[in-house]
């Protein structure tokens, strides 16, 4: 072979080889970026009968999302009353609840979903306890909570006030009857579904609200409806005004109503009742709000 031509060829190779080379290490940070990316949103929640615990699980499966579970150093007792007595007391005084795991480490995350039960018309006291611990300047807020009869705006509008450097979104709630009866997990995976197209919408309370009638006065088949849905919260002492429907699977019905329960002065509220097309389940609350 002639030496110059075996000199080309080796360079020829060469080059070649470290072309290769160079391809193989394009080629690299490409499968790096093929890895899922990281969490960018955190799930921090307070249950304290698990029903809360319940609709927290919905939401991180929903969005992939790293969890945070507050506990508090000393339980809420047992019973009900004591419950009522101890919240009562933490709210008057403002001597909020220790946790075992007060800060959260937030700076990774750019979205927070702040789910919590309804205790006194708005979040349960440990949220305090959170929210005193730590920033949330600059986050994305989305507030989601389990309730006996209400609590939803309520609650959302004092965490904006108290909140007032992050962007705090539409609230998703629903009641406890509901997210604990038989299919209860499976009904609120499909609303919280709902409630996310309306957050990527940019959707508002008073925009959800668009559908309904004119209010008017209830007929007899009306009341029957708000019989049967508020059987079980007599406690409220719920006394229906008027009421608008809107037509969907079934009707919705916004009843204006006084409610005088706990001992409280009459004042007025909203309560908001679905009911199924027929043969399809019985009428049932889903939100007092005021």
């Amino acid at each position: 072979m002639n030496c110059k031509f075996g000199i080309v060829v080796a360079a020829a190779a060469l080059a070649l080889c470290a072309c290769g080379n160079q391809e193989q290490s394009k080629v690299q940070p490409v499968a790096e970026a093929a890895k899922p990316a990281v969490s960018k949103s955190l799930v921090v929640y307070y249950s304290q009968t698990g029903a809360t615990k319940k609709l927290a699980e919905i939401f991180q499966k929903a969005k992939n999302a790293d969890v945070f579970e507050l506990a508090m150093v000393t339980p809420y007792p047992s019973t009900y009353d004591s419950t009522i007595d101890a919240v009562a007391a933490q709210r008057q005084t403002k001597l909020w609840p220790a946790l075992v795991n007060t800060k959260a480490d937030l700076a990774k995350y750019d979205t927070v979903y702040l789910g919590y039960p309804i205790m006194f018309g708005s979040f349960a006291p440990p949220i305090y306890t959170f929210l005193a611990s730590n920033d949330l300047s600059g986050k994305v807020v989305v507030p989601f909570c389990t309730y006996g009869s209400g609590g939803r705006k309520a609650s959302a509008a004092e965490l904006k006030t108290l909140e007032p450097n992050a962007n705090v979104t539409l609230a998703y709630g629903i009641s406890n009857k509901r997210i604990t009866a038989e299919n209860g997990a499976e009904v609120a995976a499909k609303e919280v579904e709902g409630f996310f197209a309306d957050l990527a919408a940019g959707k508002t309370d008073e925009m959800l609200m668009g559908g309904y009638t004119e209010q008017r006065p209830l007929t007899a088949e009306d009341s029957a409806v708000f019989a049967a849905a508020t059987k079980d919260y007599a406690y409220l002492k719920l006394a229906p005004l008027s009421v608008a429907t809107q037509v969907v699977a079934g009707t919705n019905f916004l009843f204006v109503c006084t409610t005088s329960g706990f001992n409280r002065p009459p004042t007025e509220t909203m309560v908001k009742i679905f009911k199924p097309l027929p043969g399809r389940g019985e009428p049932e609350l889903i939100v007092m709000e005021k």
